[in-house]
C-alpha cells in the first residue's frame, strides 16, 4: 500500500506499529510503501539463509557492496556505467536507474556466468 511519507514516519525511523514498517519507494520522495514485518522463527530464518540462492545474494551483494566503497574501482564502474546509459539512449534501450543497481544487476550476471569481476 503507497502512502503519503510525513515527518511523523521519519520520526518514528518507519515502525508504525509493532506489526508494520513504513520505507522509502526509490526515486519517489513524497510517498512510501506500508509493509507488514515477516514473522519468522530461528529455525525458519537459518533454513531460508543455507539455501543456495541466498548464498548466491549474499555473495553479489557483498562484491557489490565493495566495488562501490572502494574509490578506484567505483570510478571504473562509474565509467562503464556512463557508457551503458550513452549507448541505451542510443539504441533505445534499459539501463539501471543508479549506479549501484547498474554495478549489482552486471556482477549477478558476472557471477552466475563465472566471468571474472574487475
Amino acid at each position: 500500500m503507497k502512502v503519503k511519507w510525513t515527518a511523523v514516519i521519519d520520526d518514528a525511523s518507519g515502525m508504525v506499529d509493532s506489526r508494520h514498517y513504513a520505507r522509502h519507494i526509490p526515486g519517489n520522495g513524497a510517498e512510501a510503501a506500508l509493509c507488514m514485518k515477516p514473522e519468522l522463527s530461528k529455525k525458519t530464518k537459518k533454513k531460508k539463509a543455507a539455501h543456495p540462492t541466498c548464498k548466491r545474494f549474499t555473495d553479489y551483494i557483498a562484491v557489490s557492496g565493495a566495488i562501490l566503497h572502494d574509490p578506484e574501482r567505483r570510478a571504473v564502474w562509474q565509467a562503464k556505467y556512463d557508457e551503458a546509459k550513452r549507448k541505451a539512449r542510443k539504441h533505445g534501450k534499459f539501463v539501471q536507474g543508479r549506479l549501484c543497481d547498474y554495478v549489482r544487476h552486471e556482477v549477478s550476471l558476472a557471477l552466475k556466468e563465472g566471468r571474472e569481476i574487475e
